[in-house]
């Protein structure tokens, strides 16, 4: 068998130091989320009846609806005033 040529390496000459420093950040908000939104979104969209009929009032950081709710993706939850909020962003729900 012929002997094959080396392959190139580059040297490096930086130092790198991958995942030796990271840095963590804290969300502190004034409000307590609701540990209990995604259980009482579920009883709403896979209980009895429809989920438009249900009048519920959300609490957000920013605005408080009172409205119905028509659909729910994975990330937020749409109104049947065609808002869309995000389920992150929701600190309360009430339902009605």
């Amino acid at each position: 068998m012929k002997k094959l040529p080396t392959i190139y390496k580059n040297e490096i000459t930086r130092n790198i130091s991958n995942n030796k420093e990271y840095c963590y950040l804290k969300n502190e908000s004034s409000k307590e989320k609701d540990p209990e939104i995604e259980e009482k979104l579920n009883n709403i969209f896979h209980g009895i009846g429809y989920p438009y009929n249900k009048i519920v009032e959300i609490i957000t950081k920013d605005k408080t609806y009172q409205t119905s709710l028509l659909t729910r993706t994975k990330s937020s939850v749409i109104t049947i005033n065609d808002e869309n909020i995000p389920i992150k962003d929701i600190i309360k729900l009430i339902i009605k």
